[in-house]
């Protein structure tokens, strides 16, 4: 089934919650209307009734007792409208107005509070809120009618209940129509949203410029398809970059197999060409390694190990290794002292790390140059700088140099033998180790690699 659109279940929610306020609200009045009738009539019977025996207090002192014949005619000691009757100490009735005779018998004296009890009964078919208390010749009791009160009760009960439906109907189409209007940009942010695709990336929802909430999410929306823009950008600028970089290792293997076997040769030339086809199939598979090695960076399906080492160790060992590369390029390497520094990370990858940097030195350093490494402590991170005087990197390429495939000069790759990959993965593993890579150039005067990790 298909579920009901935003907007009607808005609705109904809204009319739910609003039907059980007007109940809520209505019972509430009800209920205070009728407590303030019932405190009203009794703060009237007890006042009779003070009267009353302000009354029999007065004639006992004068008279010795009252006489029944000023009894039954209340009007000398009790405001009009209230029906009463006294009883002696024994029940008897001494006197009692004639709609007192359909009352329940009151109850002994020695039952009653001071005060007296108060209690709604029904006599006749009417609603008497009735008052018994101990006077001093025995009991009475006196009511008053309660019908025009309900009447008016009733009257407002119908009231509500009759304007409820009403009031709720036209609240619920209010609400349906402001729900509308609120969840109008919701039906915008859709549209646009909708049409926004792998070919269309750079399409933005608009902003009102209210800073409500719809807008914070066109906002998080906006900066999201930024950036599966860029992401999406990457990943097909990666494919374009990495089907070149393929395609030409592999032609040169394709054509020089043809060119073998197109005619019978001599030993040393299918040689030459064997050698030529190990080659690149060498330099085919570096490069497929560090793409799976990036592919699976990126799947974040690669982990780092962790072990407690001197980064000092991890430098020298590296500086062993490029230490025949630079002697064959004619570059002398030197290495100023190392400070002892204890980090967390893996001792491969580390290695591997710096040298990628000492191999870009050495091959962009020109013969007779240096390249100098050091290590030291600075604040709580250890600092790895790779220093050489090599041709350098114009300022606005440094931001992009660390980006897969990039190269300052196109024509190096063949020159060099890199990939363009290098670089992304030295940032790459020194980001594993909570670690980043700063670079500080000059044209013709050579540049600085920096490596900074954290101390254990």
């Amino acid at each position: 089934m298909r579920p009901l659109p935003l907007r009607v279940r808005l609705t109904a929610w809204y009319a739910a919650i609003l039907a059980c306020t007007f109940a809520a609200a209505g019972g509430g009045v009800w209920w205070t209307i009728r407590e303030s009738i019932n405190r009203t009539v009794d703060q009237d019977l007890r006042s009779r009734l003070l009267a009353l025996r302000r009354y029999l207090e007065m004639e006992m002192r004068e008279n010795g007792g009252p006489l029944l014949e000023e009894l039954a005619e209340p009007a000398a000691f009790l405001p009009s409208g209230a029906d009463y009757r006294i009883a002696d100490p024994r029940g008897r009735w001494l006197v009692q107005s004639p709609a007192s005779r359909k009352w329940a018998p009151p109850a002994p004296v020695s039952s009653l509070p001071a005060l007296g009890r108060i209690e709604t009964i029904e006599a006749g078919g009417e609603s008497i809120r009735l008052l018994s208390a101990p006077v001093p010749i025995g009991t009475a009791q006196l009511g008053l009618p309660l019908d025009a009160f309900e009447k008016m009760l009733g009257r407002f009960t119908w009231t509500v209940l009759l304007a409820s439906p009403l009031l709720l109907l036209l609240a619920s189409a209010g609400g349906y129509w402001m729900s509308g209007r609120a969840l109008e940009p919701v039906d915008r942010i859709i549209r646009t949203a909708g049409q926004i695709e792998a070919r269309s990336l750079s399409g933005r929802l608009p902003l009102r410029g209210s800073g409500d909430e719809l807008d914070r999410l066109s906002g998080t929306l906006n900066s999201m398809f930024a950036r599966l823009e860029a992401a999406f950008r990457r990943i097909t600028q990666f494919t374009a970059d990495a089907s070149h970089e393929l395609r030409t290792p592999v032609a040169i293997i394709r054509t020089t197999a043809e060119l073998a076997r197109a005619k019978p040769r001599r030993e040393a030339e299918y040689t030459q060409a064997l050698d030529r086809i190990l080659i690149e199939s060498e330099r085919t598979s570096r490069m497929l390694d560090d793409l799976m090695l990036l592919a699976r960076a990126d799947a974040h399906s690669m982990d780092i190990a962790r072990e407690p080492l001197d980064l000092a160790e991890v430098v020298r060992d590296a500086c062993s290794n490029a230490d025949v590369l630079a002697e064959a390029a004619g570059i002398r390497l030197e290495k100023q002292p190392f400070a002892e520094c204890a980090i967390e990370g893996d001792e491969p990858a580390l290695r591997r790390l710096l040298l990628i940097l000492l191999d870009n030195a050495v091959k962009y350093t020109p013969r007779g140059g240096h390249v100098t490494v050091s290590l030291r402590r600075q604040d709580s991170a250890a600092e790895v700088r790779i220093r050489d005087t090599g041709i350098g990197i114009p300022i606005e390429f440094l931001p992009h140099i660390f980006e897969r495939f990039y190269r300052v000069s196109k024509d190096r790759s063949r020159a060099t033998g890199g990939t363009g990959l290098g670089l992304s993965i030295a940032r790459w593993i020194a980001e594993q180790h909570g670690g980043e890579i700063r670079v500080e150039s000059t044209p013709g005067a050579g540049s600085e690699f920096c490596v900074r990790l954290p101390l254990a």
